[in-house]
């Protein structure tokens, strides 16, 4: 009951943090406007107002979701491993490659596809946590600084190997029909890809909250000194969920360009592996949270982008009002997670070296 009532608390400020953000900044920017009421409506009720409005919101929480799961995994470790965007970024030319290069026709085309792309993005992550537990590597600057390599070294691979020479932009030939995931609605782009993601954090949930498994990560990430009075193998399992959380973003990458491109346009490292951390700190670590948080952040992009389209409001405006609530939240919960305080002050300890 006490557990139940401290979380009803902590969701209540949440909602008044949001209700400050709003009327500090979206009260103001509403009554410059001929009908202030409308402006309200359009970013609160309108990703509300249709089923397709609905359907964006869960497009756009389907790759957040997975990020937010992979950070989550890693966090618990007890790593601040950053390699999620490039993972994410991998994810999304391996697959895209094996659906073009392989050919493999069937029902198991985007099976193999998402498999191979959460392979090959895994090695973003994977090779920090190395680094980390090996020789002691900071693994948020390594992995920073790796995310970029593994851009430009996709980015060759793009042009000289998988270029589609008929284009006439830097992109893929095709992505073959069959390796491409089925539509869920109607008038969306909402895909199969969304339901991968709540059976990952479902599955995500259960392995860290019911397992041995998922018990020893949590006392390695929470208390390592505690983990090594008890003899817990600290290196293998912290290796183990660099692997888990790459594969994870790797996915996440596959899963969207599948789902959402016919051919593999990114030439810029897409964000969403970064966005997967707000996710995965708005979900306070737990895989269950992470399909609210992902939501919720989907909600804000919807809102903000029927904002900026149907009044005369410029989008940079918009994009100040969902980035302070987004701020705001974020800000709150860290400053209510002894852990994440932990994890800050040691990166900080690590940048004074």
């Amino acid at each position: 009951m006490r557990s139940i009532l401290a979380s009803l608390v902590q969701l209540a400020t949440t909602v008044l943090v949001i209700a400050a953000v709003i009327l500090v900044i979206l009260v103001p920017l509403s009554l410059a406007q001929p009908d202030p009421g409308a402006v309200l409506f359009a970013f609160l009720l309108g990703p509300f107002d249709s089923v397709r409005h609905i359907g964006n919101i869960a497009e756009a929480a389907t790759p957040i979701a997975l990020t937010g799961l992979a950070s989550t995994v890693i966090f618990r470790a007890g790593m601040f491993n950053l390699g999620t965007e490039g993972g994410f970024f991998l994810g999304g030319l391996g697959a895209a490659a094996f659906a073009i290069m392989v050919g493999v026709q069937g029902p198991l085309a985007a099976p193999l596809a998402i498999l191979a792309g959460a392979c090959i993005g895994s090695v973003a992550c994977v090779v920090p946590g190395y680094l980390r537990v090996r020789h002691g590597a900071p693994e948020m600057v390594t992995s920073l600084v790796f995310n970029f390599a593994l851009l430009f070294a996709g980015l060759l691979f793009l042009s000289y190997v998988l270029r589609d020479p008929t284009a006439g932009a830097l992109t893929s030939p095709k992505i073959p029909a069959d390796a491409r995931l089925d539509r869920l609605l109607q008038g969306t782009r909402l895909n199969s890809g969304a339901i991968i993601a709540v059976l990952a954090c479902i599955l995500g949930g259960v392995w860290l909250f019911a397992t041995r498994s998922g018990l020893n990560t949590r006392i390695v990430g929470s208390s390592p000194g505690f983990a090594a009075h008890l003899g817990l193998p600290i290196t293998r399992i912290t290796m183990a969920t660099q692997v888990v959380g790459g594969l994870i973003a790797g996915m996440a990458g596959a899963v969207e360009v599948l789902g959402l491109y016919t051919r593999f346009t990114w030439v810029s490292l897409p964000g969403l592996g970064w966005t997967g951390i707000i996710v995965a700190i708005l979900a306070r670590e737990n895989p269950f949270l992470i399909i609210p948080a992902a939501l919720f952040l989907g909600y804000l992009q919807v809102g903000g982008d029927i904002l900026g389209r149907s009044m005369d409001i410029p989008s940079e405006i918009v994009g100040i009002l969902t980035a302070a609530i987004m701020v705001a939240v974020t800000a709150k919960i860290i400053f209510e997670n002894p852990r994440l305080l932990r994890a800050i002050r040691s990166i900080k300890q690590q940048e004074a070296k």
